[in-house]
């Protein structure tokens, strides 16, 4: 064992002896911190944003979530690395957080989502200094989370939050180079697309490596070729929902209350967990499930950053004939 290894599972073994003596108080805690980082919960607090708030802001939200889903998912697949229980037989994580820390370690996907969301909040209302720091912290907590809960290494950590930083900078600059010219949106679309189906071939040609403990496969090649369609799916439908609104729909936020924005933000917050809760289901009983797994995370995106918003267009444009009169 390197040194460097050798050093963050001594640090994950603290964290471990630390839950150990207070009995897992924290656990709940930081259970409950990490869900922020899973993308289901990242695009009910994106679609929000989009939806109700600023949209200008909700589009790079979504960019830099769907850029860090995309980005991270080509870096595990390629790195191979495992989960720290398997490289140190010692680390016991929170048992809650470890079912569903599948596949492999490196890096963190938590923590790239959250750099990725709530990083463009902070730069979004970045003179904002209260604002500001809360969300930085609550970044870091998220990132902590994962090394709490037993189920990354600091590295892991530590990449996604350098990654995080790199993609909200690139964002920024991409979306004012689309804003700069005719017809390039089509050209950026054009690239995600690619890099969503290069994302799919990569991952079906790639060699993994397959390793036994006990005679139990530590990460089973099959459930990572798989794992890559829901992501290549989310970010296809994402960005294509944003060309479809971009250039047909041009939906404004909805006029009116904050009782009345909060209840249009309910109803397509709830269709959203419908969805995501059952859309799966429905496609399997015509598609194989990679492609059933493929297709409903597509619309699930689309349904954030196009359906929804010609929805809350209908609306707006209902309210105004209402006014008239």
């Amino acid at each position: 064992m390197n040194n460097w290894l050798g050093f963050q599972i001594e640090y994950l073994l603290l964290l471990q002896n630390f839950r150990e003596m207070t009995h897992g108080v924290f656990d709940w805690f930081f259970g409950h911190i990490t869900m922020f980082g899973e993308y289901c919960f990242a695009m009910l607090i994106v679609a929000f944003f989009y939806w109700i708030i600023d949209k200008k802001c909700g589009i790079f939200m979504y960019w830099n979530l769907f850029g860090g889903i995309l980005v991270n998912q080509f870096i595990k697949i390629t790195a191979c690395i495992y989960r720290p229980w398997i490289l140190d037989g010692r680390i016991h994580p929170v048992v809650s957080a470890m079912k569903k820390a599948t596949g492999y370690s490196f890096p963190s996907g938590h923590t790239a989502i959250a750099t990725g969301t709530y990083g463009a909040l902070v730069l979004s209302f970045w003179k904002n200094k209260i604002i500001r720091y809360l969300l930085i912290t609550f970044i870091l907590l998220i990132g902590f989370s994962r090394n709490y809960l037993g189920v990354h290494t600091p590295q892991d950590v530590l990449v996604s939050l350098i990654l995080g930083a790199l993609i909200l900078f690139g964002t920024s600059k991409v979306l004012k180079w689309v804003e700069s010219g005719k017809n390039r949106d089509l050209i950026a679309f054009g690239v995600v697309l690619g890099l969503g189906a290069l994302l799919l071939v990569y991952t079906q040609l790639k060699h993994y490596p397959v390793d036994y403990l006990n005679g139990v496969i530590l990460v089973n090649p099959e459930d990572m070729r798989y794992e890559s369609f829901p992501k290549a799916g989310f970010v296809i439908g994402a960005f294509f929902g944003w060309l479809l609104e971009r250039r047909f729909i041009k939906f404004e936020a909805p006029k009116g209350s904050v009782w009345t924005k909060l209840w249009i933000y309910l109803v397509g917050a709830g269709i959203l967990c419908f969805l995501q809760g059952n859309l799966t289901s429905l496609f399997m009983m015509h598609l194989s499930a990679p492609f059933a797994r493929f297709t409903s995370c597509l619309l699930i995106s689309l349904f954030v950053t196009a359906i929804y918003p010609s929805v809350i267009n209908g609306y707006n444009e209902l309210n105004k004939k209402k006014t008239s009169c």
